[in-house]
């Protein structure tokens, strides 16, 4: 994994107008391979059980970089990170990552823990079980990618969790039919009345943007806003919103 490095991409909040959040994103370059797509070496990380070490080298950069975001002064934005169901239910994982955020002085608050809809398929018992004890202190749960495989609003009902990431795929329709017959708002209508916020991925669109903020959607994130970019240019967007 000595080619791994992480890039960030802006999370827009549709009140304020402004960057609120980023979502570490994992990279792989290969001296052999050059640039290797995550939809090929995750899956690859996860069958092997590499997902594990290959987490927590991810969790332990996005917390380099809040603990650099929080000595400028950016107390208030948080790091999503993505984690594996394979990683939640290792019996050390709370304890591990609250150690890491004692260790590195973060705010638990200005963490988010991402996971897709594979959890759905999963015994999702247990797994509530680690999410409560994440939120108890103060790390907030998404569902990524919501809405494109396993799961229902009726069964995201029964999880503990703060946000549903509305899926690129409904997005992209709200260009491409009348936005009265897209399913995106009842999305954001049902997650509000269940007590979670709602972020829209992908969004590439002013168009999109409007039709979101006219749902009530709450945060956005795409190439609208900002594609995926460095530590440094992460930090420079900051500075100039």
């Amino acid at each position: 994994d000595g080619g791994l490095y992480l890039q960030y991409q802006p999370i827009l909040d549709l009140r304020t107008n402004r960057v609120c959040g980023f979502e570490a994103l994992a990279r792989l370059k290969s001296e052999k391979l050059g640039a290797v797509p995550p939809l090929e070496f995750i899956p690859i990380a996860e069958k092997t059980k590499l997902i594990i070490p290959l987490g927590w080298k991810i969790t332990r950069q996005s917390q380099c970089f809040l603990s650099k975001l929080k000595s400028l002064g950016y107390e208030e934005i948080y790091v999503s990170i993505n984690a594996s169901v394979i990683q939640l239910l290792k019996n050390d994982f709370v304890d591990n990552l609250l150690e890491m955020i004692r260790e590195m002085q973060i705010n638990p608050k200005s963490i988010c823990i991402e996971i897709t809809e594979s959890v759905f398929a999963a015994g999702y018992d247990d797994i509530n079980i680690i999410m409560n004890r994440l939120r108890k202190y103060g790390i907030s749960i998404a569902i990524d990618d919501f809405g494109t495989g396993y799961s229902s609003l009726s069964r995201a009902r029964d999880l503990s969790i703060d946000c549903l990431k509305i899926d690129k795929s409904f997005i992209d329709k709200l260009t491409n039919v009348c936005p009265d017959c897209a399913i995106t708002g009842e999305i954001v209508s049902i997650a509000h009345k269940l007590g979670y916020y709602t972020v829209a991925e992908g969004v590439e669109y002013e168009e999109q943007k409007q039709v979101l903020l006219e749902y009530g959607c709450d945060k956005i994130q795409g190439y609208l806003v900002a594609k995926p970019l460095d530590e440094e240019a992460a930090i420079r967007l900051l500075e100039t919103k």
